[in-house]
């Protein structure tokens, strides 16, 4: 039975041969000093963005394509040059990573739905583990089709040829250097900077380096090749599987979710009874007796974001896996959508008092965006409850440019 052959084209072969080298660079960086690193991870970053460009030059370039570039763009900027104080620099580093590798899939037209939507939990899942892993040999594979002809091909039997005739540059060039370092001391010197810097230093983390190198470039070529070979039918089925699975779960009566969020509303209700006068201290904007700015601020804070999560996820399951959609259900999931933006309007509050009396600072400011970008949540949640509209790509979009923007501050 014969085979499909494994075509590649220029942009394939040439990136994997580049890649290995820039992971090396990413893989130097993690055993270098603060000011190295971070000028390693700029360029590192710069590296991707013009590979992925290479790669997807010819398709269509779409107004997400370019805000996950500048968020991208914006988080290797920040590390590299050390800008901001909201977020330290690994932080900012590791959001970069998130914004690169939604860039990619973006980029190359592969999420789910074509666009950013409720599937975006999916997509990132898509991004970091389906495609590279699944494309996980690919960069071997496209090396090896560079010395890989046709058997009717002329090119075969001159491929031996070139490799041989290029060794034979190779030692004939460093023979003729080292004839003309001999000849001058300033050329000498020169070259001798050179060639430290280039040299590899065989000690002992050089093995732990080729590893992480290995690792970091088969799973980016994963990522990117995968992207452009797979088709966008392929993706979008994977993410159909995803619903189709989620829609054979819609059998849980309606009732039992309008029990469980009425459930939880409350016990919310008795919550906000109880702690009355000392959370709702922040609407009036007054400190309780026995607590402090920080104290005030800080009790609680983590507690109500969490909570919030939490109901996140009950909306989203009593939405998407009840049999039916009665009003009772969506009664429910309002009212306590409205505890969620009174939990998040409070925290929110509570943190502004503290900048109040004290001022800006990194976890401050970070507090104060966690709140808003929850809150932002529970406003898109409503919109899409009462009028249909898909609002998961404009909170996407909202908190990404926010925290991308924090990045400078």
């Amino acid at each position: 039975m014969e085979t499909k052959s494994f075509n590649t084209t220029i942009a394939e072969k040439i990136i994997s041969v580049l890649i290995m080298p820039a992971c090396f660079l990413y893989a130097s960086m993690m055993f270098e000093d603060d000011r190295t690193w971070h000028i390693m991870f700029g360029i590192f970053t710069l590296i991707v963005i013009v590979m992925t460009e290479a790669m997807f030059w010819t398709r269509k370039r779409t107004f997400e394509s370019w805000a996950m570039l500048v968020m991208t763009i914006a988080g290797g900027v920040c590390v590299c040059f050390e800008i901001g104080a909201v977020w330290d620099d690994f932080t900012t580093a590791f959001f970069t990573h998130l914004f690169a590798v939604y860039y990619i899939l973006v980029r190359s037209d592969r999420l789910a739905e074509g666009e950013t939507s409720h599937m975006m939990v999916w997509d990132g899942i898509t991004g970091f583990c389906v495609m590279p892993f699944k494309n996980w040999p690919l960069d071997v594979r496209t090396i090896v089709s560079i010395f890989r002809t046709k058997k009717d091909s002329k090119t075969k039997k001159t491929v031996p040829i070139v490799i041989l005739a290029s060794v034979i540059g190779i030692i004939l060039f460093f023979i003729a250097i080292g004839y003309l370092r001999n000849a001058d001391d300033r050329y000498d010197d020169l070259m001798g900077v050179i060639l430290d810097y280039l040299k590899i230093d065989w000690d002992i983390d050089l093995i732990p380096k080729l590893f992480i190198m290995a690792f970091v470039g088969t799973w980016l070529y994963g990522l990117l090749g995968g992207c452009f070979r797979e088709t966008k039918e392929q993706v979008s089925h994977r993410g159909d599987n995803i619903k189709w699975f989620i829609g054979k779960l819609k059998k849980v009566p309606g009732l039992v979710w309008v029990i469980f969020i009425g459930l939880f509303s409350a016990f919310y209700a008795i919550f906000f009874f109880m702690q009355g006068s000392y959370l709702f201290g922040a609407f009036r904007m007054a400190l309780p007796e026995e607590f402090t700015y920080s104290e005030y601020a800080r009790k609680g804070f983590g507690e109500m974001c969490g909570v919030m999560v939490v109901n996140f996820i009950l909306l989203w399951l009593s939405t998407r896996t009840s049999e039916t959609k009665p009003v009772a259900v969506k009664v429910a999931c309002t009212f306590l959508n409205i505890e969620s933006m009174l939990f998040a309007l409070i925290a929110f509050l509570k943190i502004f008092m503290y900048i109040q009396a004290y001022g800006f600072t990194p976890l401050r400011f970070q507090s104060i965006w966690a709140a808003a970008v929850l809150f932002f949540a529970c406003i898109c949640v409503s919109v899409s409850m009462f009028s249909g509209k898909k609002t998961a790509k404009i909170w996407f979009y909202v908190s990404a440019a926010s925290l991308a923007g924090l990045c400078f501050v």
